[in-house]
């Protein structure tokens, strides 16, 4: 069993990360979501609608697949602001941001490596 017993709240528009150790059920748990996989059991619920007949071209959700698309010539760190960008911080208000994400996936020490020096899951993580 991959996925048991999975509950998520989350506000629209929220910045979300889905964290585990390898195998943990991450990716099935996406794909169940958007529909590339079907549930054995159980609903998957967005607000009062289940998901579970609706085919994966009608859900109202987006997948983002694994494979990395990191700026190879920005830091690992500047890779992380990025995402920030748009955001209401101030540079003083990121760089803490950036440094509590990195320490997050336990890559703090890692912000001005650059992402080719990261391993494949170290990637990902970014």
């Amino acid at each position: 069993m991959a996925v048991d017993a999975v509950s998520l709240d989350l506000a629209a528009s929220e910045f979300f990360c889905l964290l585990g150790p390898s195998g943990c059920g991450k990716s099935t748990l996406l794909r169940l979501v958007a529909g590339f996989e079907a549930p054995d059991s159980g609903a998957i619920r967005l607000g009062d609608e289940d998901l579970v007949a609706l085919p994966a071209h009608r859900r109202p959700v987006n997948m983002m697949f694994q494979s990395y698309a990191l700026f190879p010539h920005m830091s690992v760190g500047r890779n992380v602001a990025y995402g920030l960008k748009g955001l209401a911080h101030g540079r003083a208000a990121t760089a803490e941001r950036v440094a509590a994400l990195l320490r997050l996936m336990r890559l703090d020490g890692y912000a001005d490596r650059a992402p080719a020096t990261l391993s494949g899951g170290q990637r990902q993580r970014v």
